[in-house]
C-alpha cells in the first residue's frame, strides 16, 4: 500500500500538531516530578488550497519519538512510507462552520495518529478531531508495573485466562471483576481523563493554531471517542463531565477507571470486536434513560479497529486480526462511528 484510501466526506483534510504542558500536575501518576506533557494533533476540514500543502506520511511522528525502540521503528518503516490524505497546516474550510470538536483517546501505549483513517474520515465530514497523547506514558506504565504486588498480578492473570474460555454472560461478570481490581490501569484512566479536561480548557487557544479558523466562533465539544483503554478514558471523562460533551464512542474498550459505579448520562456507542463482544454487558446494564447503542463488527479482533490491520494484512495469517476483510472492517467502523455522532449532532 502506497496511499491510504480517500475518505468519504466532501472536504479535504488538514492537520496541525503541538505540545501542551499542564504545569499543575505531576509528570505521571507514579512520580512527584511536576509538569504533565501532552502531544496533541488535530485533523480538520480544509479548503481547496490544501492540495498545495505537504501530504503527511502515516504515523510520521514516530520518526522523532525518542522512546520508540529502534527495532519497532524498523518494523514500522513500511507504514511510515504510506501517504495519508492529511495536508499539514492547510487552511480551515470556512463553509464547515464553527469547529465541532471530537476528542480522541488512544489505547494503552500507542500514539496520537494510531487511527489516521478514522480521523480523516471524520474530518472530511466537517468535524475537528483532537487526539491526545501523554508523552510519559511508557515511563508511567513501567513504574506502576514495578510497584504492583505479585498477588494482584497472579489474580489478574487467572481472571484473564477464565475470561478467554467463558461464554458471553460469564465473560461479562468476570470482566467486571477484572476492571475492579486493575488498580494501575484505573489510575492511568483517571489521569488521562483529567488530560481531556485540561485540553478542553485550552480548546479556544488550540483552535487558533488552525489557519483560517474564525477565532470569534464558539467551539463546542460534540463527542469523545476512545479505542481500547481510550474507550475507558472517554467513558470516565463523560461520567465526571457529562455537561461538557454530548456523546461517547467506546471502540472495544473495557470499563476501567475510578468511577466504575457512576452512571453514564449521555448517548453512548459501544462498538465491539467479535473477539470481545459482551465484556461490558454488566456495566452497560446500569445505563438508564439515555440513548445506548451496542454493535459488533463480525469477524473482527481487537486490532481490526486499528490502522495497523490495513497496513499489515499478514496479521490475519498469524491470527492477530480476525477473518473479516481488514478494509471492510475499518470502513464499517468509520461508518458506524460517523452515523452515531451525526445523530447526536442533530
Amino acid at each position: 500500500m502506497n496511499t491510504l484510501a480517500k475518505p468519504a466526506g466532501p472536504h479535504l483534510v488538514g492537520t496541525v500538531a503541538f505540545e501542551l504542558a499542564d504545569a499543575g500536575r505531576t509528570t505521571h501518576v507514579a512520580t512527584s516530578d511536576q509538569g504533565r506533557r501532552l502531544f496533541v494533533k488535530l485533523w480538520y476540514p480544509a479548503d481547496g488550497s490544501a492540495a498545495k500543502h505537504r501530504r503527511e506520511r502515516l504515523w510520521e511522528q514516530l520518526r522523532h519519538e525518542r522512546h520508540v525502540p529502534a527495532i519497532v521503528k524498523l518494523l514500522l518503516k513500511p507504514a511510515m512510507r504510506v501517504l495519508t490524505n492529511s495536508h499539514a497546516e492547510a487552511a480551515y474550510e470556512g463553509t464547515a462552520g464553527a469547529p465541532r470538536v471530537l476528542i480522541y483517546c488512544h489505547g494503552l501505549i500507542p500514539f496520537a495518529s494510531e487511527n489516521t483513517m478514522l480521523m480523516e474520515h471524520l474530518a472530511s465530514h466537517g468535524f475537528v478531531v483532537v487526539s491526545i497523547q501523554h508523552l510519559h506514558q511508557l515511563t508511567e506504565l513501567r513504574a506502576l508495573q514495578a510497584s504492583q504486588s505479585k498477588s494482584i498480578k497472579e489474580e489478574q492473570s487467572r481472571i484473564e485466562r477464565e475470561i478467554r474460555s467463558s461464554l458471553r454472560d460469564r465473560r461479562a461478570e468476570l470482566s467486571r471483576e477484572y476492571f475492579r481490581i486493575a488498580s494501575n490501569t484505573n489510575r492511568i484512566v483517571a489521569a488521562r481523563s483529567a488530560d481531556i479536561g485540561f485540553v478542553v480548557s485550552e480548546l479556544q487557544a488550540a483552535m487558533k493554531r488552525i489557519p483560517g479558523v474564525d477565532h470569534a466562533a464558539a467551539t463546542r465539544v460534540l463527542g469523545a471517542i476512545g479505542l481500547s483503554l481510550g474507550g475507558a478514558v472517554v467513558t470516565e471523562f463523560s461520567k465526571k463531565n457529562w455537561n461538557q460533551v454530548r456523546c461517547v464512542v467506546n471502540l472495544d474498550g473495557g470499563h476501567y477507571g475510578e468511577l466504575q459505579e457512576e452512571p453514564v448520562r449521555i448517548p453512548y456507542l459501544m462498538l465491539y470486536s467479535e473477539e470481545n463482544e459482551g465484556v461490558n454487558d454488566v456495566a452497560l446494564n446500569a445505563v438508564r434513560g439515555i440513548d445506548l447503542v451496542t454493535n459488533t463488527i463480525p469477524g473482527t479482533k481487537h486490532l481490526n479497529f486499528h490502522d495497523i490491520s490495513i497496513i499489515y494484512p499478514l496479521l490475519k495469517w498469524i491470527s492477530a486480526i480476525g477473518p473479516a476483510d481488514p478494509r471492510d472492517a475499518v470502513r464499517r467502523r468509520n461508518e458506524i462511528v460517523h452515523e452515531f455522532i451525526r445523530g447526536a449532532d442533530a
